[in-house]
């Protein structure tokens, strides 16, 4: 993540930049694939991924912060407090880890945001063909956002999933 102005974050900004950080941590497995055109097997992404947490975790681990923290009862916690972390500090050390350790690997198997764009919009144009009014999506938003209704048959649903999961396999 390179940014090309420093801007200091408010404590608000801050805890939020660092809860999308963690959020990117538990999505790494859902990224869409880039354009390298390697292929990754399953093992090796998983693998790949666990050394590059761990790298990750080490490095914070070592400017401070440790993101392995766990529940009362020993087992791993699937979250982690950032109340106990100064914010600002904590932005500084993970931009430094991920300059070092670099961004997270990506699963080559996985569909490129163009497919699953592209996959959206059969989902959506199958949707009002069957007479839902079901907008196109917009790119770049990260997904579809309209509620289904009670009104709304999960068959339909199905099929138009379906249909835009067949262009993805494609």
């Amino acid at each position: 993540m390179t940014a090309t102005k420093s801007i200091r974050p408010r404590r608000a900004g801050a805890s939020a930049l660092a809860a999308g950080a963690f959020l990117l941590l538990a999505l790494t497995g859902c990224a869409p694939a880039s354009d390298s055109g390697a292929e990754l097997k399953t093992d090796d992404f998983e693998a790949s991924i666990a050394d590059w947490r761990q790298k990750l975790d080490d490095c914070m681990l070592d400017a401070g912060f440790d993101l392995n923290q766990t529940n009362a009862d020993g087992t791993p916690s699937e979250s982690i407090d950032i109340s106990q972390f100064d914010m600002a500090e904590f932005d500084k050390a993970y931009a430094a880890c991920t300059d070092k350790v670099g961004e997270p690997p990506v699963d080559e198997s996985l569909p490129t945001e163009d497919e699953l764009f592209e996959s959206q919009l059969v989902f959506a144009s199958c949707m009002r063909e069957l007479g839902y009014d079901y907008p196109d999506p917009v790119k770049g938003n990260g997904g579809m956002t309209p509620a289904f209704g009670p009104e709304t048959d999960p068959n339909d649903i199905d099929a138009c999933s379906a249909k835009a999961n067949a262009l993805e396999q494609q």
